[in-house]
């Protein structure tokens, strides 16, 4: 899967995403992303942020 994030209100294979929404293509849809991203469309998604655990103060 190629991740891209939407950067305007994007229609793509019948569905609207809106700015800011992240997007799926299929693998071998590499020319299409690329296209995307060269007209400013979408920009690559950034990887989820790894969440890290809160610890509880012991008082």
């Amino acid at each position: 899967m190629i991740s891209l994030r939407a950067l305007v209100s994007l229609e793509l294979d019948g569905v609207v995403h809106a700015p800011g929404a992240v997007l799926e293509l299929p693998d071998g849809q590499e020319a299409r992303a690329a296209e995307l991203q060269r007209y400013g469309y979408a920009a690559e998604a950034p990887a989820e942020p790894v969440r890290t655990r809160r610890r509880r103060s012991s008082d």
